[in-house]
């Protein structure tokens, strides 16, 4: 390898390395970046030329980054953000939109939020993505700066230099087959004494707070059944093969197997988790704030009156981020 350049790194080609490495192939980075493949590994061989390093380990699938080659990502990543919150400033002063803007959705929120998201986002960004997953795959995603802003149920308490604004108040509910029990002598006890849960797998933060709340109401549950899918965990409620125990959101994603699925309120609505909106201080101006007022419009104005329509004990106020 040469010896590398003294001159400072092209913001262009940093920019093409930081997809590349979040990218399966030199295909897929020239896919998303609008370019050829040729443009691509071009570019990746002037900046090792430059930098007198090599950084991607070659003929591997999937793309692999050298050791060197996730010390430029991660600062390059950092960098770009940066420039990212520069451009940010500049346009809102000329009161026009941010460029880029990536947004991490856990899975529940992207179901029920995602598509009409994108309508109050397109105007705000002129190349917009969303990403959907589990929370711990989305923060880590995040911490890499894979995505700008994180909106899930986990307010990264530990991460400094952070924004972070409350969405909604996300109540814990109890759901179960009439097949289980008759509706007037059903209760968390009475279903626990005779009948499996089925619940969220550890690997969810939902499956971990919903042992949780367990142990605080003193319940030992017999799990039978564990799943990451909110879709798969209700349709074995609704063919009477247990209960189980969620959140009101995820009631949201299932409003067609409701009138099978009978649901209780759990312990007063004292248990919860919140749903937070996280993005970088200073990167993306006002845009996490107008994000998180259609959040709050969306969920109030639609979502929160449908689940408040079929569960009469149910009310606003229990959703409130203030409660």
């Amino acid at each position: 390898m040469p010896q590398p350049d003294r001159r400072p790194l092209d913001t262009a080609a940093l920019n093409t390395f930081v997809t590349l490495s979040e990218s399966d192939s030199l295909t897929d980075a020239a896919h998303r970046l609008g370019v050829s493949q040729s443009a691509i590994s071009q570019s990746l061989k002037q900046l090792e030329t430059h930098t007198g390093v090599t950084l991607v380990v070659r003929r591997t699938t999937p793309l692999q980054l050298t050791p060197a080659g996730e010390v430029l990502r991660k600062h390059a990543a950092s960098i770009l953000g940066d420039l990212r919150r520069l451009n940010t400033t500049v346009r809102e002063a000329a009161q026009q939109g941010v460029v880029q803007c990536r947004v991490g959705l856990v899975t529940s929120c992207s179901e029920v939020f995602g598509s009409k998201l994108i309508t109050v986002l397109k105007e705000k960004a002129e190349r917009l993505s969303l990403k959907s997953g589990l929370t711990p795959q989305l923060i880590e995603a995040f911490l890499n700066r894979e995505i700008d802003i994180l909106i899930s149920d986990d307010p990264l308490t530990g991460e400094e230099g952070l924004d972070r604004l409350k969405v909604f108040r996300d109540p814990m509910v109890l759901a179960y087959s009439p097949r289980l029990l008759p509706e007037k002598e059903a209760s968390l006890e009475r279903l626990a004494e005779h009948s499996p849960m089925i619940k969220y797998s550890r690997s969810t933060n939902i499956g971990i707070y919903s042992e949780v709340v367990l142990r605080r109401m003193h319940i030992q549950a017999n799990i039978r059944y564990e799943t990451d899918d909110t879709h798969t965990l209700m349709n074995f409620v609704r063919d009477g093969h247990g209960w189980a125990v969620l959140s009101a959101l995820c009631l949201a994603q299932t409003f067609y197997n409701l009138d099978r699925i009978k649901v209780l309120e759990l312990d007063k609505s004292k248990h919860s988790r919140s749903i937070y909106l996280i993005a970088r201080k200073g990167e993306l101006g006002s845009i996490p704030t107008q994000i998180n007022e259609a959040l709050q419009g969306l969920f109030f104005e639609n979502i929160c009156p449908q689940l408040i329509g079929n569960y009469n004990w149910m009310t606003p106020g229990i959703f409130s981020p203030e409660h």
